[in-house]
């Protein structure tokens, strides 16, 4: 188990995965969905990769895990962390830093904007499963209820 928190950096803004291109073509699979990631996007995926490597020096976590991401960003450009974070989580599986990344269970982003700065900052703890306040799960149901009563 997972006892010490983690922390990784990255010295700039991974892509975001809406950077690939979509390309319909039956020819190429039996969807007829097919991605082509643009080169200069596939390179800074390949650096992501290569910085998060230099840094790990541990077998892949293979436990649920709580991850507190800070992106420190140069300026306000607006920027979709959901996406970028899409990204991240495949750049940590192919680091050897998780065995999957279906193992993040809990993520904290974070948006810093500290001009002429950039870079990430990622924290990884094991994951609390603590459980949900029953009041919660109530309200939940009601407004399920309520929904399927509509």
């Amino acid at each position: 188990m997972l006892k010490i928190r983690r922390e990784y950096f990255i010295s700039f803004i991974p892509p975001s995965k809406a950077n690939k291109v979509k390309i319909n073509s039956k020819i190429f699979t039996k969807s007829g969905k097919r991605y082509i990631i643009p080169k200069d996007v596939s390179l800074k995926i390949n650096k992501v990769i290569w910085e998060l490597q230099l840094q790990n020096e541990n077998e892949p976590i293979d436990k649920p895990v709580s991850m507190e991401i800070i992106f420190i960003l140069p300026n306000r450009r607006r920027r979709d962390l959901d996406n970028i974070m899409k990204t991240l989580g495949d750049c940590l599986v192919y680091a050897g830093i998780l065995k999957d990344d279906s193992l993040i269970y809990r993520q904290i982003l974070e948006k810093k904007i500290i001009k002429g700065e950039e870079g990430v900052i990622i924290r990884i703890y094991p994951y609390d499963d603590k459980d949900i306040e029953p009041k919660l799960i109530n309200k939940l149901k009601r407004y399920k209820e309520k929904i399927d009563g509509i």
